[in-house]
């Protein structure tokens, strides 16, 4: 049954009176039993870090983890980043090579991470084609196509006109748009676990991995319940992480933290496929998920993600000075 009938039918019993029935039809064949699934899109390849050393070793640890346990993740590449000295940086290189030699997905994320809300549509237009140069050929090296796009800071323009005319840009060069249904602030824990790796504060290190993934934990749960309340079922959702070191250690817990609450792994083209991507998204000057902008379309009040820990909160203040 689809989840249109689903609710279809969980309407026709409210109607007439039947809320036990209506109750009942959630509990044992709806929401109990629904299939979840999500898709994991991993930004700013080759990584956060400008070391070489920790690129070979983020790269390698993702791209290794997603072949042996048959997740279809996708990267998001920083073309800038490839560059060393003003040239292109054959090593840099290599490292996506790793997630096509593993049948991964890449797609474009602007060659410098522009700020949207900084420049002209004509400037970020630029900057999306500077991001393919070295992309896209070695897409068909691999017998793949550029296909997908990620806006930098989730940015898709600061106003209707600005949005609309980038969408035509994106459509016309052969991009479909990746959206984000699980937003967090994972970039924040990133940072501090950074930082005390550089120090082999192993104590700081638990400390933080663990509140990362308390506080994960509860982004997941937060957005399986915006879109269940807002959609009436639990579309396949997006999840965006980043190419650091927190989440070259961690991923095997992170992916426990989704198949601990029944999800399966899927691409992003299937997770595309549901119609709720397809629903048009309000103009927003941030980049929320794609479930408030789609609620922000409908005029409906949005609630805000978790925070991240006051620990977490703190750390980050005083390691940022």
């Amino acid at each position: 049954m689809s989840s249109n009938e689903r609710i279809y039918v969980l309407k026709e019993f409210a109607q007439k009176g039947c809320l036990l029935l209506a109750l009942l039809f959630v509990v044992n064949g709806w929401l109990l039993g629904q299939e979840k699934k999500v898709c994991i899109t991993v930004d700013d390849l080759p990584s956060t870090s400008r070391s070489l050393t920790d690129q070979a070793y983020i790269n390698q640890k993702l791209t290794g983890y997603f072949q042996q346990h048959q997740i279809p993740a996708i990267g998001f590449v920083n073309e800038g980043k490839l560059y060393a000295k003003g040239h292109a940086d054959p090593k840099r290189i290599q490292f996506l090579e790793q997630w096509l030699d593993r049948d991964l997905e890449l797609g474009n994320h602007t060659f410098s991470h522009i700020f949207i809300n900084q420049v002209t549509l004509e400037e970020y237009q630029e900057d999306v084609l500077r991001g393919e140069k070295i992309l896209r050929p070695l897409l068909r090296k691999h017998g793949k196509e550029l296909k997908f796009f990620r806006h930098t800071q989730l940015r898709t323009g600061p106003t209707d006109e600005f949005r609309t005319g980038l969408n035509q840009f994106l459509s016309d060069h052969g991009y479909t748009v990746a959206p984000v249904t699980i937003d967090n602030d994972e970039y924040i824990y990133a940072f501090c676990y950074a930082r005390a790796k550089e120090k082999n504060d192993e104590e700081l290190l638990k400390k933080i991995s663990r509140d990362y993934l308390t506080y994960m934990k509860k982004v997941i749960e937060y957005y399986e319940r915006l879109s269940a309340d807002y959609l009436g079922y639990e579309l396949p959702q997006i999840l965006l992480i980043h190419a650091n070191l927190l989440n070259a250690d961690y991923m095997d817990e992170l992916v426990a933290l989704f198949k601990e609450r029944g999800y399966d792994f899927i691409s992003l083209e299937e997770a595309l496929k549901d119609e709720a991507y397809a629903r048009p998204e309000g103009t927003h000057r941030r980049g929320p998920s794609w479930l408030h902008r789609w609620m922000v379309y409908d005029e409906k009040p949005t609630s805000s993600q978790p925070s991240v820990s006051s620990f977490i909160n703190k750390l980050y203040q005083k390691l940022r000075r």
